[in-house]
């Protein structure tokens, strides 16, 4: 199978896509690397198009509102018109931004070039009409931003490393975790919360680490019972508990995810660069069993829901898959694969019946 010829739609941004959000009722918004935003409806047709100051990294959808990051700046839209309604600088770059119980939270921080390292980070809080609530800084960078069990925590770097939940009123509690590491990404079910360090570990919501694996973790991926970890060396594997279920080498992975379930089972979508060539590869998120692999573009943005998964890419494509049809799409190509062996195993009797 051709999987990009098997994708349900395929657009362009214009630009290096850096940013998607899946819709719930069908919709597609993608961010740019110089701040293009598009919105196409649930029939693949182009809403609306504007253009925000700087590269969008984050997109957060609610009640008819977009909210964006956009260089420096929080930016918020009408989603149905895409007119902006108000904009607010912060202090640093605007790095990540979340909704939670009917406000907007946003993280910026400062970087030093001579220092090669952050000064300062905050934690902004906005209402929907732009006023500011409150602002807390601190001296570590949040470096990502999770709800799990009615709480906002952030996981964070040095100095103090560890994690932190935050209230409405921007009073803030630290968990530290059984190592000093500083956190580089994480991710939740509904019953956990992990967090992946720079030295390996894995550690969960009350700071254990559960597993230390053999370099920095880059990308984590919770699951029932276990999680995806992708690796700083090029390995993705599949953890359950301390078991090592499967695991894949490589180049460098820049985006992974779980994605719409394949035969009754839910898929793994990773994608990788080399630096000059990149793939894309799909597995059965339970087995590890690789359904496809192709090569691509550089992506480094991708956004799923139970039914679709899209991938956007530097040369400013974004392709979007749909579950019914990519299933019906690879068991076509298998019944093909079937009929092929079938008759190549026919016409070798009967070349072998004319040569007696």
């Amino acid at each position: 199978m051709d999987l990009f010829t098997s994708a349900w739609m395929t657009r362009s941004l214009g630009e290096s896509v850096s940013a998607l959000h899946l819709e719930q009722d069908g919709g597609v918004f993608a961010g740019g690397w110089d701040g293009c935003l598009k919105h196409w409806n649930v029939e693949g047709e182009l809403v609306w198009s504007t253009r925000l100051p700087d590269r969008i990294t984050v997109l957060a959808i609610h009640e008819g509102t977009v909210f964006a990051t956009a260089g420096l700046h929080i930016v918020c839209l009408e989603a149905a018109t895409g007119d902006q309604r108000w904009s607010h600088a912060l202090e640093g770059s605007a790095d990540s931004l979340y909704v939670f119980e009917e406000r907007l939270y946003a993280i910026s921080s400062v970087y030093d070039i001579e220092h090669n390292d952050f000064l300062e980070s905050a934690v902004w809080n906005f209402s929907f009409d732009g006023t500011m609530n409150w602002i807390q800084r601190m001296d570590e960078r949040p470096w990502t931003l999770l709800e799990f069990k009615g709480k906002l925590w952030f996981g964070l770097g040095r100095p103090k490393c560890g994690f932190s939940a935050i209230d409405s009123q921007g009073k803030s509690t630290h968990t530290s975790a059984d190592t000093d590491s500083p956190i580089t990404c994480g991710s939740t079910t509904a019953s956990a919360m992990l967090f992946g360090h720079a030295n390996g570990a894995v550690s969960n919501h009350k700071g254990k680490v559960i597993f230390s694996e053999q370099s920095a973790i880059e990308l984590l991926y919770a699951t029932s019972g276990g999680y995806v970890a992708a690796l700083e060396d090029g390995t993705v594997l599949s953890r359950k508990g301390k078991t090592e279920v499967w695991f894949s080498d490589g180049d460098a992975v820049s985006v992974q995810s779980g994605g719409f379930s394949f035969q009754g089972h839910p898929t793994h979508w990773a994608c990788r660069w080399s630096g000059s060539e990149g793939s894309i590869e799909i597995r059965n998120i339970d087995s590890g069993e690789l359904l496809m692999t192709t090569p691509s573009d550089r992506c480094e943005s991708i956004a799923s829901d139970s039914n679709r998964l899209a991938l956007g890419f530097e040369n400013g494509q974004i392709r979007l898959w749909e579950a019914s049809m990519f299933e019906r799409r690879m068991l076509n190509e298998h019944e093909t694969e079937e009929k092929d062996e079938r008759k190549s195993a026919l016409q070798e009797k009967l070349s072998a019946l004319r040569d007696r």
